[in-house]
């Protein structure tokens, strides 16, 4: 019976590209986004990840679906730009809502489900260097993905005895998804790549890839960690 994997937005950007890959690899993958996007391996459910009740909703038919879940990947996010002066308090909740509140209570109920199916597994949570570095007119992203980095060492802590490894990924700039605009700027995305001490940007399937190892046992004896995928972003000096 395959492993099921769950993903939240998985059906544009590195979501996507996370989603075909574990696909690729053996694993069921339940895609949970409003956007439908489905393929062999890949099932969608349309899900509000602003709703708690739209997110038990898919979890219930999640359950019918399959008994053998394993992992969970919280990779749905968005992110309102605004200068911090004029940044409301509607867009700064829902903010929270999908890159914060949804990783959490979908964590508790995946988890609740091992627990008692005694199923050993993995979540991975997918933050940004925005959460380790200031970005400008971005207050409610990057406050979001700071905290989603410190909820995986939080929920690793707790989740330990039950054998439930929780990590993290911090990507640099990726092609594709969130980041198109700046992407087809070429005086942007020049900027941005020589930020890198690798000189360019992330491929998406090199984000897959590292959430691919931390689902698997090649990453047994991890958790707690938070892993930047960002070519060097946040350690180089000038």
């Amino acid at each position: 019976m395959k492993k099921t994997i769950l993903v939240t937005g998985g059906s544009d950007g590195i979501g996507k590209e996370i989603c075909e890959s574990l696909a690729r690899k053996g694993y069921l993958v339940v895609n949970l986004d409003k956007k439908n996007f489905f393929k062999k391996n890949i099932l969608f459910l349309k899900t509000d990840l602003s709703s708690h009740k739209s997110i038990d909703g898919s979890f219930k038919k999640i359950i019918k679906i399959s008994k053998n879940l394993y992992g969970l990947v919280n990779n749905a996010g968005i992110s309102i730009s605004n200068d911090f002066i004029k940044y409301s308090l509607n867009d700064w909740k829902k903010t929270f809502d999908v890159n914060l509140n949804a990783p959490f209570y979908l964590s508790q109920i995946f988890s609740k489900f091992l627990i008692k199916k005694k199923i050993k597994g993995a979540i991975v949570n997918i933050s940004s260097i925005g959460g380790n570095l200031a970005f400008p007119k971005n207050t409610a992203y990057t406050a979001s993905k700071a905290a989603l980095k410190h909820l995986t060492k939080s929920m690793a802590l707790d989740l330990s005895k039950y054998n439930i490894r929780v990590n993290s990924i911090s990507p640099g700039y990726t092609e594709g998804g969130m980041n198109v605009a700046s992407w087809k700027n070429k005086k942007l995305r020049s900027a941005r790549s020589k930020r890198s001490m690798l000189n360019r940007w992330a491929k998406k399937d090199e984000i897959a890839n590292v959430v691919i190892f931390l689902l698997s046992q090649n990453s047994s004896f991890i958790t707690a960690t938070n892993i930047n995928v960002d070519g060097g972003w946040t350690s180089k000096g000038i």
